[in-house]
């Protein structure tokens, strides 16, 4: 073994010393502790005997300085090197000991096995979120970002398993079923707020008040396809939805332990009635938030028959038809009324485990006595230049 070997196995074990929880410290043969200690002060103290009857034995004059045969009289300097190179020697004669008393640190990994309950946010970006918001100058989309915000930080702390999608002519997941509030939270943030034609203010001066960059720009974003993002949110329940909770509704036809949250401002552009069903055979519980219910927009753009006008309202049958709730962005109790609609849900969980591993430590502080050594022999080395007998 080279120098660079023991010098790679030092920084190792430094590495580890800074890493790991020493209130978790104990020994495998603690008694060797105190005999080590009781040993190493014997040895100290018997060394400066030792030392001291010789000093009175002979006759020596002491350098101050490090300039070699140059006579002086008996300086601190030299007896300050000598006792520190001592000390030098106590510190690793210590570690050494405590590396025979073999020291290990247990490691606890804990895992809370709790399958919390699964939503999944189904959120609209399509061309309308550009418009603003009735009797505002505040676009929808900012509205939709700011309510599934704020219901997910709300629920930080509830262990949802929980997915993100969002729908426009299309529908794309931005995050699959994860337990992370940072990682959704993320996938938010980094999901468009609205689609749109790159020419949508001068197609809609007045009403689309969205500025480039605040939009993603995309030619074919003109429809609203709600039924698009309850399909994708029925095929994540399908492949990744806990097998657990798929478990218990088949044992338990009445329980409810999955949701769907649907933001949108309500101009869906296809009628999503089979989609509902789809989520009624598999006892998902739809909640919806509309953004801007009045579709005063909509109206003036498509006049008061059109689908975007008319779906609006068959929305509010179908939630409450296929055993859900909708709700008002405006009405500012939304959140806490939608959190207090999941929290009914049923969640399944399981025994928690405690995962105990033992460490063996020895390497640190043996590899700390071997630094004081080699400090130790260098300063013993340095004194020499520093006395000589006449």
């Amino acid at each position: 073994m080279n120098i660079s070997d023991v010098w790679l196995l030092i920084e190792i074990a430094v590495t580890d010393a800074l890493n790991l929880d020493w209130s978790e410290l104990s020994y495998k043969r603690s008694s060797l502790v105190i005999k080590a200690a009781t040993f190493i002060v014997a040895v100290f103290f018997t060394t400066l005997v030792v030392r001291w009857r010789q000093k009175r034995r002979s006759s020596s004059y002491y350098l101050t300085g490090l300039m070699p045969n140059k006579n002086h009289e008996p300086g601190i300097i030299f007896k300050l090197v000598r006792g520190f190179a001592w000390g030098l020697v106590f510190v690793s004669l210590l570690f050494l000991g405590i590396a025979l008393a073999n020291p290990v640190v247990f490691i606890t990994d804990s895992m809370e096995m709790v399958e919390s309950r699964e939503v999944i946010y189904v959120k609209d970006v399509s061309t309308s979120m550009g418009f603003r918001l009735q009797g505002t100058y505040i676009p929808r989309g900012e509205i939709t970002r700011e309510i599934i915000e704020r219901l997910i930080i709300k629920r930080k702390d509830k262990r949802d398993r929980a997915a993100y999608i969002v729908f426009g002519t299309n529908s794309e997941i931005w995050s699959g079923f994860t337990t992370s509030f940072e990682s959704l939270m993320f996938s938010i943030s980094m999901s468009p707020i609205a689609l749109a034609p790159a020419t949508s203010e001068l197609m809609w001066p007045g009403d689309f008040i969205m500025k480039k960059g605040q939009f993603v720009e995309s030619p074919d974003s003109n429809s609203t396809n709600l039924h698009f993002g309850l399909e994708s949110a029925i095929y994540l329940f399908d492949r990744q939805g806990s097998l657990e909770i798929t478990e218990g509704l088949k044992n338990n036809p009445n329980s409810k332990m999955r949701s769907v949250v649907i933001i949108t401002d309500g101009a869906a552009s296809v009628d999503p009635e089979p989609q509902f069903k789809e989520l009624r055979k598999r006892k998902i519980i739809p909640y919806l938030i509309f953004v801007d219910p009045e579709r005063t927009i909509e109206k003036k753009l498509y006049g008061e028959n059109s689908p975007q006008v008319q779906l609006t309202s068959r929305l509010y049958v179908l939630v409450r038809l296929y055993g859900g709730q909708y709700f008002l962005a405006r009405d500012r109790q939304s959140v806490d009324h939608i959190s207090e609609m999941l929290d009914k849900l049923q969640s399944v969980k399981q025994i928690k485990k405690t995962n105990i591993k033992e460490r063996e430590v020895y390497f640190i502080p043996l590899a700390i006595a071997f630094l004081f050594a080699v400090a130790a022999m260098a300063v013993r080395v340095l004194s020499l230049f520093m006395w000589r007998n006449v």
